[in-house]
Formats: structure tokens, C-alpha cells, sequence
């Protein structure tokens, strides 16, 4: 786990410093464009700088504003005391910070991890999966999450979908101002998972419980009925399983098979 947390560690820092850059390199345009434009160069510049510190900003601000947009709230204390045990048990054997629990009311049944930090993340947990998940299939998706929070990768997808995901503005005019980025590109920085992701997850999760039957029931149980309507496309790559329709990650009985080989 040492050399893959490392790993995503330095992407994490590559994709920050390649989103300033890029940030940046737009603003100069804009300002450019503008005086293109016979705008004054004063005024030009002062766009361009607000430009780049509004990207910045809205960069920032990502995890608060997506858990802001969500339906539902912050776990409360004494509800769900088996989320509460469970989580406590894991974090415990892997040395982090219980995360935060933000419980998402949805049919869907899935779980997301966000956070740029391993000791101050949050897990987004739908009411569809407490509803229908047994005791050792919730300890196995929660065990998955906390691997992907241990190994960077929570950090790795969080700073990528606040930098190269960026959705600026609301709903109906959303502009996305990396939209044109090639799914390769996405793939290196995180923004989409590549489907081996997914595969190698879930085994190392199992290593955790140290039990990959577990993680075999959870994928079963939870079928097809993953999506969730209530987050972005953009979002995908936080959850355990596709929360869209639109995806190439492999489905939930590939995935299966794929543990019950192990």
C-alpha cells in the first residue's frame, strides 16, 4: 500500500500544480483577448486576475459546496450506531480519523469518499444501502472506502474533480471550463476511472476485512441499482459503484467474478 499511496501522494501534487498552470494560461488569454478587443489593457489585466482568483476560489471551495448541494445531512449522534461501530473499527486498524458521515436519502445503493486530506474526509452513504445491506456487506464497501481514503486515491479524485471537473455556475448554465480534456488525460488526473481502478479496489479492500467474500456480497447486493440522480456526472469517480447510466467502469458482475477468483 506504501508505494501506491506515494504514487497517488505525487499525482496529487502534479494535478494541483498542473491545474494553477493551466488556470493561469487562461487567464492570460482572456486578458489577451480582450485587449485584442481594444479593451484597456487595465481592464483586461483586472479580468484576467479575477478570472484566475474565481478559478481558484471555486477550486477551493469544492468539497463544501458539493456536500451543500446534497440532499440529506451529517450523520447524527446515535443514529446508525452499526455505521458508527463498524467505521470506528476499521479506522482503527488502518491508523486514520473515523471520516465524517453525510447520509444521502436515495433509492441508489452506493457510497462515496471525498476529501483532499486522509484524516479529514467524508463518506457519502445512501439510505438505499444502510436500507438493504447486511452487516458484512456494509463492512466490506466501508472497508473499500477507507482503503481508497488510506491510499490517497480519495485525495487523488477529490482534487481532481475540484480542478479539472470544475463546474462553475448553476445547474441550467454550468460551464465546465476543462470540458474538452481527452479521456486519457482524465483518466491520469483521476477525473475518470480508469475500469482497472475499480478491479484493484475492491481487492484491496478485502485485505482490510481480510474476508473478499464479503465485498462479493456487496457487489450483488447491489445489483443495478446503483445510480444516484441527485450528484453530477463529474462526480462518478467518488463512488464505489457507477452512480450514472454513462460510464466505462465494468459492471457489478464482472466485478464479482473477478473477487470470487481470487
Amino acid at each position: 500500500m506504501n508505494e501506491v499511496s506515494e504514487e497517488n501522494r505525487q499525482k496529487v501534487g502534479s494535478v494541483t500544480a498542473l491545474f494553477v498552470l493551466c488556470a493561469l494560461i487562461l487567464s492570460v488569454i482572456l486578458s489577451l483577448l480582450l485587449m485584442a478587443a481594444s479593451a484597456p489593457k487595465e481592464i483586461a489585466l483586472l479580468v484576467g486576475l479575477l478570472a484566475l482568483l474565481l478559478l481558484l476560489w471555486v477550486s477551493a471551495t469544492t468539497e463544501r459546496r458539493i456536500l451543500n448541494s446534497l440532499p440529506g445531512g451529517r450523520l447524527a449522534e446515535g443514529d446508525h450506531p452499526r455505521i458508527t461501530n463498524l467505521l470506528e473499527a476499521l479506522c482503527l486498524s488502518t491508523g486514520i480519523s473515523p471520516p465524517q458521515i453525510h447520509i444521502l436519502p436515495t433509492k441508489g445503493r452506493n457510497i462515496a469518499a471525498l476529501g483532499r486530506s486522509v484524516n479529514e474526509s467524508t463518506l457519502i452513504i445512501t439510505t438505499g444501502l444502510l436500507e438493504a445491506a447486511t452487516r458484512i456487506e456494509l463492512e466490506a464497501v466501508l472497508a473499500n472506502r477507507i482503503y481508497q481514503i488510506v491510499s490517497h486515491r480519495t485525495a487523488l479524485v477529490t482534487v481532481a474533480v475540484s480542478t479539472f471537473g470544475l463546474e462553475i455556475g448553476p445547474s441550467p448554465f454550468r460551464i465546465r471550463p476543462f470540458a474538452l480534456m481527452s479521456p486519457k488525460l482524465k483518466q491520469k488526473t483521476g477525473l475518470l476511472v480508469d475500469p482497472s481502478q475499480d478491479f484493484s479496489g475492491d481487492a484491496a479492500g478485502t485485505g482490510i476485512t481480510r474476508y473478499p467474500p464479503g465485498m462479493v456480497e456487496a457487489i450483488e447486493m447491489a445489483d443495478n441499482g446503483t445510480l444516484i440522480s441527485e450528484t453530477s456526472p463529474s462526480l462518478d469517480s467518488l463512488w464505489l459503484f457507477p452512480s450514472k447510466p454513462e460510464t466505462n467502469r465494468p459492471s457489478v458482475e464482472a466485478r464479482a467474478t473477478v473477487l470470487r477468483e481470487m
